[in-house]
């Protein structure tokens, strides 16, 4: 009863926040230049999106979505884990994970996203989602829910002083983080 409980929290509590991250990251993105076809090399691990999809910080529906991948974008898979594939976003040079029936090794038009491109709120949960997934606990921030299924709350990682302070609110990010991101190759 108890982790029936605690499972039907963790999944509204799951929802709420992917609701939220999904208005926040699924602003339009500007695109590049798509790639074209008739000059692409071939090379070890290199896939291409089928279809518009989200690439997400965890296997599964309910990971965090770090950004949309457009149809012809270029990743490089170098992981499965069941359906879902461990992805580096070439033209990003963020990992994620994709539904591993969306990648084809034929080659699609299209793609070209670059990360000077992104919206800021996208970079926002972008880096806010980078940081969450590299704390090694079960609670980075307050609104998360432990192992228990119980909220963190004064418990995680970004409400105690000193150690680890993850990024879990928009007004954590600065415009420099923000800047830096871009920069980034």
């Amino acid at each position: 009863m108890v982790r029936t409980q605690g499972l039907k929290r963790l999944r509204r509590t799951s929802q709420v926040l992917l609701g939220a991250l999904a208005c926040l990251l699924l602003s339009p993105l500007a695109m590049a230049e798509p790639h074209d076809c008739s000059s692409d090399q071939p090379r070890a691990n290199k896939r291409f999106v089928v279809t518009d999809l989200n690439l997400r910080a965890f296997p599964g529906r309910y990971g965090d979505i770090l950004a949309t991948l457009p149809e012809g974008e270029i990743v490089y898979a170098y992981g499965q884990s069941g359906a879902w594939s461990r992805v580096n976003v070439a033209s990003l040079n963020i990992t994620g994970y994709v539904a591993t029936r969306y990648l084809s090794d034929a080659c699609v038009a299209g793609g070209g996203l670059t990360r000077q491109a992104l919206s800021r709120s996208s970079v926002v949960g972008i880096l806010i989602a980078t940081s969450k997934s590299s704390y090694s606990g079960s609670c980075p921030c307050p609104y998360n829910v432990d192992r228990a299924g119980r909220r963190c709350g004064g418990r995680s990682a970004y409400s105690r002083p000193g150690g680890a302070s993850p990024l879990c609110y928009p007004n954590d990010v600065s415009p420099a983080m923000i800047e830096r991101f871009k920069a980034a190759r």
